[in-house]
C-alpha cells in the first residue's frame, strides 16, 4: 500500500503524480510497440497473400499451357485383345484394329542330350552315385520295389544299388544299365510295383523309373545330364571344354567371358541373361539341352560365335542347334492395307497414328476410341476458379478496414481496399450450358494483366476443343 508524501502542510499526493509522469514517459514506447505489432501483422498477411498468389499463378500457368487442351482419352472395345495408351495431341476419332498375326520371338534350340552319359560300359560296379552324371544328386534313404525296402547310402555305387534291389526282392527284380541308350532297366517275370508315399530317397525319380504295370521298366529318357551347380569344367558336358580355364563366346555380338574352373553353368546362364545380348538363356532338363530366346519379338536372328580356342557354344549344343525365326505382327487399321510391326506394341512408326500406342494381345478385331480429355480440362478450370475465389477472399479479408468512434480507419494492409469495391466470388456452374463465370474470371484476370487479349479470346472461344466450349457443356 503506497504512503502519500505531503508537502508543507499542503496534503499534496506526490505518489500519484509520479505514477502519472512515469506513464506519460512510457507512451512513446507503447506507441512503438503497437506499431511494431501492426507491421508484423501486415507482414504475415502479405506473406500469406504472396503464397496464395503463387498458387493462383500455378493454376493459371496450367490453363495457359496448350498441352492441357491437347490432352486425350482412349479406350479399347476389347481389352483382352488390345490395350491402348494415348499422348496429348493424338487425333480424335475411332480406329478399328484387326490383328491377323501376333509377333513372336526367335528361339535358338540347342541339340539334345549334351550331357555325358553315366558310364561308357554296362559295368557300373565302380560308378559312385556321388560322381555319376545324373541331373540331380541321389539322396540317401529308402524306396520300395514290389513292397520291399531298398536302402541307399551316399557312398553306394550304382552297381551296389542294383544288387540291393535284387536282394530285397529275392532276385525277382533285376537291374542293369545300357551305355548305348544311357538308361536303366528293371526286369521281372511279373509286373513291377515301384515306390511308396514314405520313400525317403529320390533314386527312382533321379533314375527316371516309373511303374507301368508290366515286368519291364526303363528310364524315360537318357540319364546323363549337364550339372547346373557344377563348375563348367565339371559340369558333365559330353564334349569337354577346350582352351584351358579361361574362355569366351559372343551372342548377338556381345562377348561373354568365363572361367571354367570357377563359373558354374547356372551362374553363366544368369550372366548371359543380365548382359546386353538381348536373349534369355535356359536349360531344358527334360531334353538335356540349352535354348536362347530373343527378348525382342519379330523376325530376327540369333548370332552365335565361340571365342578363339573356346568351345562353350559348341559343347552346349547351341551352335549345332536350330533357329525357329520369330514372326512379325501383322494388322490393319480401319480396313486398310496390311501393316507390319516387329513388336506387339503398335506405334506411330508403323501405324502413322501420332500419339497412339496400341498393344495387341490376341488375334481379332477391336476398336480404339480417342477423345478430348474434357474431365482434365474441366478440373483445371475448376481448380483455377477455386484458387481465384480463395485469393479474392483473402484480399477482401486483409484489406477490410475497421473504424473507431471518430471514424479513423485501421487499414490492415498497405493500399487499403480495391477502389472501394468488394471482390465478388466466381461461381463455376458445371453444365447447364452456361460459361458466364468463366467469362467473368477471364475478364477480371485480363484487367489485372494476367491474361493478354489473345489468350483471353483463346480461353473463351478456343475453337472446337477450347475450354469455352468445354465449360459451356
Amino acid at each position: 500500500m503506497s504512503t502519500p508524501v505531503s508537502g508543507l502542510a499542503s496534503g499534496f499526493d506526490w505518489s500519484a503524480m509520479v505514477e502519472q509522469l512515469t506513464e506519460l514517459e512510457r507512451a512513446p514506447q507503447k506507441q512503438l510497440l503497437s506499431e511494431q505489432l501492426r507491421l508484423q501483422e501486415q507482414s504475415q498477411a502479405l506473406g500469406g497473400l504472396k503464397t496464395q498468389l503463387g498458387v493462383l499463378r500455378n493454376r493459371l500457368s496450367l490453363l495457359k499451357d496448350p498441352a492441357l487442351y491437347g490432352s486425350r482419352t482412349a479406350t479399347s472395345s476389347e481389352p483382352t485383345r488390345g490395350t491402348v495408351a494415348v499422348a496429348g495431341g493424338a487425333t480424335v476419332g475411332q480406329y478399328t484394329f484387326t490383328i491377323s498375326q501376333l509377333a513372336t520371338a526367335s528361339v535358338q534350340t540347342g541339340t539334345a542330350n549334351v550331357g555325358r552319359r553315366l558310364h561308357d560300359t554296362s559295368d557300373v560296379s565302380a560308378l559312385a552315385l556321388s560322381s555319376a552324371g545324373f541331373a540331380t544328386a541321389v539322396t540317401a534313404g529308402t524306396f520300395l520295389v514290389n513292397g520291399q525296402q531298398v536302402t541307399v547310402a551316399a557312398t553306394d555305387t550304382l552297381g551296389a544299388v542294383f544288387d540291393k534291389i535284387a536282394t530285397a526282392t529275392g532276385n525277382a527284380v533285376t537291374a542293369g544299365y545300357d551305355p548305348d541308350t544311357d538308361r536303366i532297366t528293371l526286369s521281372s517275370a511279373t509286373p513291377i510295383v515301384l515306390g511308396s508315399p514314405t520313400d525317403s530317397s529320390n533314386f527312382l525319380a533321379v533314375a527316371k523309373l516309373y511303374g507301368n504295370g508290366t515286368g519291364a521298366v526303363t528310364s524315360r529318357s537318357e540319364l546323363g545330364a549337364v550339372k547346373l551347380s557344377g563348375t563348367l569344367a565339371q559340369a558333365n558336358f559330353g564334349t569337354p571344354l577346350t582352351g584351358g580355364s579361361n574362355g569366351s563366346f559372343k551372342i548377338n555380338g556381345v562377348t561373354i567371358a568365363y572361367d571354367a574352373a570357377v563359373d558354374t553353368v547356372a551362374g553363366l546362364l544368369d550372366r548371359i541373361n543380365a548382359s546386353t545380348a538381348g536373349v534369355v538363356a535356359r536349360y531344358d532338363a527334360v531334353h538335356d539341352r540349352f535354348t536362347l530366346t530373343n527378348q525382342a519379338t519379330g523376325s530376327l536372328g540369333v548370332a552365335l560365335e565361340d571365342g578363339v580356342d573356346s568351345n562353350f557354344l559348341a559343347a552346349s549344343g547351341l551352335l549345332g542347334g536350330s533357329l525357329a525365326v520369330g514372326r512379325n505382327l501383322e494388322y490393319t487399321v480401319n480396313g486398310g492395307g496390311t501393316l507390319i510391326s516387329q513388336s506387339n506394341t503398335i506405334t506411330a512408326a508403323s501405324s502413322g497414328l501420332t500419339g497412339l500406342n496400341v498393344t495387341a494381345l490376341a488375334e481379332g478385331s477391336f476398336t480404339v476410341t480417342v477423345g478430348v480429355d474434357t474431365a482434365r480440362i474441366r478440373s483445371a478450370v475448376v481448380d483455377f476458379v477455386n484458387e481465384y475465389n480463395r485469393t479474392q477472399g483473402q484480399i477482401g479479408t486483409q484489406t477490410a478496414s475497421s473504424t473507431d468512434a471518430k471514424g479513423q480507419g485501421d487499414g490492415r494492409t498497405a493500399g487499403g481496399g480495391c477502389d472501394g469495391e468488394r471482390s465478388q466470388p466466381a461461381t463455376a456452374r458445371a453444365g447447364g450450358g452456361h460459361a458466364e463465370w468463366f467469362v467473368r474470371i477471364a475478364d477480371a484476370a485480363g484487367r489485372a494483366g494476367l491474361f493478354d487479349e489473345r489468350l483471353r479470346r483463346h480461353l473463351l472461344d478456343g475453337g472446337p476443343d477450347g475450354p469455352g466450349r468445354v465449360v459451356a457443356g
